[in-house]
């Protein structure tokens, strides 16, 4: 494990930087590696959590569940839905954000699937100039550091960047879900090559049998660098402006209310939640809301609308297998798994619990779009691989509803489930400032299925995995549907359209990629936060 002597952990900041960067998250860090690249910038990056090597849990890909409502995890939930999330908590879906160097990089499932080409050029279309994919590709080459050779050959990959990708499958069941996918016609290939279409196997930021972050890859090989400060534990409560020109921030740190300037620029990459909840706090916003609260208007701007995410079902549909192929409980947590990790790196904790991704198109995919829209995980492991607790953990249920759905049950059963999750949601949710204590966390309203048109490409997106374990490679292994029925959709026939449909609002999970409150567009486009160079408005 990489470690960074504590002096390239500042005590304090300076008055004065030219670049601010408030997050030392997946973007953050990128940030903060290439604008220190000039000697003659002083940066200064702000992260309100702690270091990542603080939980030895961080780097092991297979011990992702174990970060969940951790101190490295911001634990957020959203409001009560209406139209999802029945199986939850009070309705509310956990939404789990990484708090520490590295951010949510360090806490999320590791895949690296790039944005469909369709997506950049639709942005470029509607006015982001310079985002199609044709001009950003050069930007994942470069950072990239492709150990397939296969893939380093087409063209699409980098070699020698500092992010490491490399193909993790590590069960039997990635090659038998490949050869089920090409039984029903599905092309298999490079999910980040020329196609996106199809079934592949998975890429994964892993290094060595280790989680490899943006901190591992940009952050921590700048930190030696003068002319780079990084602050922990420093929480941002307030972009200052003079005018409408972004002057500097205020923070709490070791207790005590802070203020530093910037000479060039303030750059918020504090995610989808908290990137809005603090242009909000400085007065940045909707006029009426921000009114409400008694907050000074800087400026009225859509931030915290067009919330979108991909919602979905984590291990659901579930088949039993009859040959020992998946992950368990006993498998993972055992001293032989612990012990050939702690010594090789290797085995079930250096696995980053997925074996294969789908994306594909439905009946249901918008024809104006052209654009698929179901992607689907197969997982070589049902979610009751793990007790109550990290069932409660991983995707928030009602713990009434993981009794009666018996996880606990089929602790060490080999299992092989599906993740299906929408790519191109129509639900439209907001975020928006529940007091003005910096230290409250917003509300978070993803509106999920509020578009009847979601749910119809969920329902059909739990056909296609149906479809797949039908297949004789499936069939081969003795794949088997868990037949229980999912708590609170009984009056439905079993698999039937409508059943499926219950399935989908009562076991709805984020998919953990919310997107749209500081949205990028023209500088003419009523609904943008920023333009195409991410400047305000």
């Amino acid at each position: 494990m990489q470690t960074v002597q504590q002096s390239f952990i500042r005590e304090d900041a300076n008055e004065e930087y030219d670049y601010i960067i408030v997050g030392a998250g997946s973007a953050g860090c990128v940030l903060a590696s290439r604008l220190s690249e000039d000697s003659s910038n002083k940066v200064l990056i702000l992260e309100a959590g702690g270091e990542e090597t603080d939980n030895k849990f961080v780097k092991q890909p297979a011990m992702q569940g174990l970060l969940r409502n951790s101190k490295e995890d911001w634990s957020f939930k959203t409001v009560p839905q209406k139209n999802s999330c029945w199986g939850c908590e009070n309705k509310q879906s956990l939404w789990p954000r990484g708090r520490m160097l590295g951010g949510s990089s360090n806490i999320n499932g590791m895949q690296y699937v790039r944005g469909n080409k369709g997506d950049f050029d639709l942005w470029e279309k509607m006015g982001a100039t310079g985002w199609s994919y044709k001009d950003i590709l050069p930007y994942f080459k470069k950072s990239e550091d492709n150990r397939n050779e296969e893939y380093r050959k087409s063209g699409y990959h980098g070699i020698g960047g500092p992010w490491t990708i490399s193909s993790t499958a590590f069960t039997p069941l990635a090659g038998i879900a490949l050869d089920a996918a090409k039984e029903l016609g599905y092309r298999v290939g490079d999910i980040n090559g020329e196609e996106q279409l199809g079934f592949h196997s998975l890429q994964a930021n892993v290094k060595d049998g280790e989680r490899w972050s943006v901190s591992d890859a940009f952050l921590r090989p700048a930190m030696s660098r003068p002319n780079l400060h990084v602050l922990i534990n420093a929480h941002v409560t307030k972009v200052t402006f003079n005018g409408k020109r972004a002057t500097g921030v205020e923070f709490v740190h070791g207790a005590r209310k802070k203020r530093v300037r910037a000479a060039r620029e303030v750059i918020l990459s504090a995610g989808s939640i908290q990137s809005p909840q603090l242009l909000m706090l400085s007065g940045v916003g909707p006029a009426e809301h921000l009114q409400q609260l008694n907050v000074s208007l800087v400026a009225d701007l859509p931030v915290g609308k067009h919330l979108q995410d991909h919602q979905g079902i984590i291990t659901y549909p579930e088949y039993w297998i009859e040959k020992p192929y998946s992950l368990t409980s006993d498998g993972i947590n055992g001293w032989k798994s612990n012990l050939k990790y702690k010594l090789f790196k290797q085995g079930q904790i250096a696995s980053s619990l997925l074996d294969v991704v789908g994306i594909i198109k439905t009946k249901a995919a918008d024809p104006k779009l052209d654009l698929p829209d179901i992607e689907i995980l197969v997982a070589p492991f049902g979610l009751g691989f793990g007790d109550e607790q990290s069932v409660y953990d991983f995707v928030g249920f009602d713990r009434k509803f993981i009794k009666d759905y018996k996880y606990s049950e089929f602790l060490n059963r080999h299992i092989l489930s599906f993740v299906p999750f929408l790519l191109h949601p129509k639900s439209v949710g907001e975020i928006r400032l529940q007091t003005t204590d910096p230290f409250d966390y917003p509300l978070i309203d993803p509106n999920y299925y509020d578009d009847e048109r979601d749910v119809i490409s969920m329902v059909e997106g739990i056909k296609a995995c149906a479809q797949l374990a039908e297949t004789k490679a499936l069939k081969a292994i003795g794949a088997k549907l868990r037949k229980q029925t999912v708590p609170g959709c009984e009056k439905h026939t079993h698999m039937s359209d409508e059943y499926l449909e219950c399935v989908a609002r009562t076991m709805t999970t984020t998919i953990y990629h919310p997107t749209g409150t500081c949205k990028m567009g023209a500088s003419n486009d009523p609904t943008a936060v920023t333009d195409p160079q991410l400047r305000l408005v």
